[in-house]
């Protein structure tokens, strides 16, 4: 039962804060503004505002009925412990709860050794975290449009609120933002726009309105997946042509190949089964990207 509670609450999915995180870490060791410390604290922050998040969707999608409806894969179709009752929702949810708990001390801790100016900037951070964590699954998920650019948003906020935690102050933040965190951030988004389209049929039916349920077919998430990836490279390019990022952010072309494979996948979509390699390429893409960003200030 124990190892079943693990493998709910350490998701792989839990990569993507880690890594989007880390890229504030390593930003801040670029330009030597790195209280390691605090850092460290901020991303076990993340991580653990993410396990609450995380357990909350799997309760609310068990809740409505959707993983009830959907074709389970390594990669979509929400929690089969849930639905399995191999964990029961009353524990999910008390476990998610004092995983916000944990949280809400964390960043307390840590307000006490920023200055005055951060720590509102923190404290914002703490309150935005707790209306995404709450409201996304059960209501946000229903807003047209907005699911992608939302989780896209929320993980550029964690670099950058890393950053500045590390930093203890805003310089270059801003150029940070826009160039490197909207990036990372951008990978979970084009995860999951591959990621969905296995559920399609049981989100729409209960109220989702992400972009691949908007979309009339598949084919058009394949170019808002390529759209995705040309606004990254355009902001990480911009980056470089300013002199704000070093050339070594080059090294994110490395991921080409696999978008490439990703957008034929999803233009090529056919049913859940065959798409799980496809959503493999995709998280593996998405994880190394966001990796990529981070090596490439320290290369």
């Amino acid at each position: 039962m124990l190892k079943d509670y693990l493998i709910e609450i350490f998701e792989p999915s839990l990569l993507f804060g880690l890594l989007c995180s880390s890229v504030g870490l390593f930003a801040a060791i670029y330009f030597k503004t790195i209280n390691l410390y605090l850092g460290l604290i901020a991303i076990l922050g993340v991580i653990i505002v993410q396990i609450a998040v995380n357990l909350i969707d799997d309760y609310v999608d068990y809740k409505i009925g959707i993983d009830k409806e959907t074709t389970k894969t390594k990669f979509s179709g929400g929690s089969i412990l849930v639905t399995s009752n191999k964990v029961t929702t009353k524990n999910i949810i008390i476990i998610s709860i004092f995983a916000l708990i944990i949280a809400g001390l964390i960043g307390v801790y840590i307000i006490g050794f920023l200055s005055s100016f951060v720590i509102n900037f923190i404290i914002l951070s703490m309150i935005f975290g707790f209306i995404a964590t709450v409201f996304y699954a059960r209501y946000l998920t229903h807003v047209p449009f907005f699911a992608e650019p939302f989780v896209s948003l929320s993980f550029a906020y964690v670099g950058l609120a890393v950053f500045v935690v590390a930093s203890n102050n805003f310089l270059n933040a801003l150029e940070l933002f826009f160039f490197v965190f909207i990036p990372s951030g951008m990978q979970v988004g084009v995860a999951m726009i591959a990621n969905e389209l296995p559920d399609k049929k049981a989100d729409e039916k209960y109220g989702r309105r992400n972009t691949v349920i908007m979309f009339s077919d598949h084919k058009k998430s394949g170019l808002l997946y390529l759209l995705y990836y040309i606004v990254v490279f355009l902001l990480i390019f911009a980056g470089i042509y300013i002199g704000f990022l070093p050339i070594t952010f080059l090294i994110t072309l490395i991921v080409l190949p696999g978008i490439y494979k990703v957008w034929k996948g999803i233009d090529s979509y056919k049913d859940p089964e065959t798409h799980e390699k496809t959503m493999g390429i995709n998280t593996i893409t998405a994880f190394l990207l966001i990796a990529l960003l981070s090596l490439a200030f320290i290369i």
